[in-house]
């Protein structure tokens, strides 16, 4: 490797818990769109409506500057950091946490339905939301699937629920408020469908 060569950051991870108050707000999707991060969700319990904390296993990519401001930012909130570690160097204690089943109550939406129920579920003002379940097949849990959506589709996302075990024995899933134009929800659709990933419209 020439030394001129940069040598790529390794990911910091951090486990945050998130309170009540911010269960609705789209705190890891400010750290994309804000601190230029990559942020890739290594395993996740939120549960919708309760007064307890969520949490997240995060792996933070960026410059280290970037980091340290993403990481100042949800101390700001009140977002309680319990656990940093530079990857490959410090092993995460690791805590065992109920989950939630994912409901079986809808089948997934294959692409063509989805396709043709798109204009229904999102008018053409400029900006506009959408709910929906997404899973997270086991094969894509190194995957920044939902920083993508916002780095590349310029969405705003919200993290409703969310159950991702940290053992990638199962697949996992998330329930997600989509902000965006039509014209960007649509895109991330299309990305979403391609990589194979289950949809339910909500």
């Amino acid at each position: 490797m020439s030394s001129r060569q940069l040598v790529k950051p390794a990911p910091v991870h951090s486990r945050i818990l998130v309170p009540q108050l911010y269960h609705r707000q789209p705190v890891i999707s400010r750290l994309v769109s804000r601190y230029g991060l990559t942020v890739n969700i290594k395993a996740a319990s939120l549960v919708s409506g309760t007064e307890g904390e969520g949490w997240f296993d995060l792996d933070l990519l960026g410059k280290p500057q970037q980091v340290t401001n993403g990481l100042s930012y949800l101390q700001g909130l009140g977002v309680n950091v319990v656990q940093v570690a530079i990857a490959n160097h410090i092993q995460l204690h690791q805590t065992p946490y109920p989950f939630l089943n994912p409901s079986d109550e809808h089948r997934p939406v294959e692409f063509s339905q989805w396709q043709e129920k798109f204009p229904q579920q999102i008018s053409q003002e400029e900006t506009k939301r959408l709910r929906l379940q997404l899973c997270i097949l086991k094969n894509y849990y190194e995957k920044p699937i939902i920083s993508q959506l916002v780095s590349r589709y310029k969405l705003t996302v919200n993290i409703i629920s969310a159950k991702l075990q940290p053992n990638q024995r199962n697949d996992g899933w998330f329930e997600l408020d989509l902000w965006g134009k039509t014209k960007q929800l649509y895109s991330s659709l299309t990305y979403l469908e391609k990589l194979g990933l289950p949809i339910w419209l909500n």
